[in-house]
């Protein structure tokens, strides 16, 4: 019989502003409806705009009066939207987006400031990145698109992302990439930008997402932003439907929390997946011989989360970590019916009767 602390769970592997993001799915105020609202949500506020502002200066004043979180964020969007800051008053609310805020201070540029010749239109072009992609499949993604720079130029700038300049980014380890911290989402992409800009408003998104009261509810946790995103990636990775992510989330957590019975082991198959992903294929079948590897991504050998992120998790996945369902299990079966969905259950001994009831053949010995 299969010992229970190396069974191999069968769980599924499983898709703006000129720059910014149109996102789908539910915002984080579904999650914190029931919690305690933050005291400036939704307040006025106020400035105004002279001839004399640039980018850097109104980022300064809205950074120092709580409006946004990055300041080098505020002003790569509005230098690679094309707009001018709009002279005169206005009114903000505290809990708008980057691209929100865009929308009311700045305007579309209509002469060029050195020859008074009218702009040229630039092209736009949109990058889709699902959630769940990785950062090759992202490069891969980029350099289908017609861009003039491609997937090399990308990778680059993702590995010299100016990491200081964002603070949820303190508890990544030097050694790892960003993995996990390029927000997935739709970017409208004018071809007047680089690389660099791409990487840092994907950065800047992931902050603009990850607001402070859930930087908050970690801690409750005593869980880290990096061992939150990283295990969100890999409920990401495990399954597309939206409402089993607090349950699969609860079982990795039951597991790290209470070792006793898998040995702390996850045995979550994205990671191994993770390893054995390359160019030609960025996420094949587990197979049971894989689960061996020595790579420190490994759950099956090493105990709790890996080292980082596996893929780019969103919002609904990385509140399913922090807002887990409660439940006590510690293991999941896919179904095998097409459904996507997944079997949960309690001990080892209901896990074998729910493998042999939705896989069959030698899960039935």
């Amino acid at each position: 019989m299969i010992s229970p602390f190396v069974h191999v769970l069968k769980i599924g592997t499983i898709a703006a502003m000129a720059i910014l993001v149109a996102l789908g799915g539910r915002t984080f105020f579904d999650y914190y409806q029931e919690q305690e609202a933050d005291p400036l949500l939704g307040r006025p506020f106020s400035l105004s705009i002279s001839e004399d502002d640039d980018g850097e200066t109104l980022a300064k004043r809205l950074s120092d009066g709580e409006m946004i979180r990055s300041e080098l964020y505020f002003t790569t969007a509005l230098r690679v939207s094309g707009n001018d800051l709009a002279p005169g008053p206005h009114t903000l609310r505290h809990g708008m987006s980057v691209s929100d805020i865009l929308d009311i201070v700045s305007i579309e540029g209509a002469e060029d400031e050195e020859d008074g010749e009218e702009r040229v239109a630039v092209e736009t072009v949109e990058l889709v990145f699902p959630e769940g992609f990785r950062i090759g499949q992202m490069a891969d993604t980029v350099d289908e698109a017609d861009l003039p720079w491609g997937a090399e130029e990308f990778t680059d700038a993702v590995e010299t992302a100016p990491r200081s300049r964002f603070d949820f980014l303190e508890s990544v380890p030097d050694n790892l990439s960003l993995e996990g911290y390029l927000f997935p989402a739709t970017y409208q992409v004018n071809t007047d930008y680089t690389a660099e800009d791409l990487v840092i408003v994907m950065l800047g998104k992931f902050e603009e997402e990850f607001v402070p009261s859930l930087e908050d509810r970690a801690d409750e946790m005593g869980l880290s932003i990096h061992e939150v995103v990283t295990l969100a990636s890999i409920v990401e990775r495990e399954t597309a439907d939206e409402s089993e992510r607090p349950t699969i989330a609860q079982v990795y957590l039951n597991r790290i929390n209470i070792p006793e019975e898998t040995n702390g082991l996850l045995q979550a198959d994205p990671t191994v997946s993770y390893v054995l992903g390359n160019e030609d294929d960025w996420l094949p079948e587990v197979q049971p011989a894989d689960t061996e590897i020595d790579d420190p991504f490994n759950t099956y050998i090493n105990v709790g989360l890996p080292p980082g992120p596996i893929a780019n998790p969103g919002l609904d996945s990385i509140i399913a970590v922090l807002k887990p369902d409660g439940s006590d299990y510690f293991y999941f079966v896919a179904k095998n019916d097409d459904s996507g969905e997944h079997e949960f259950a309690e001990t080892y001994k209901e896990q074998l009767a729910n493998e042999c009831l939705y896989l069959g053949g030698t899960a039935c010995d």
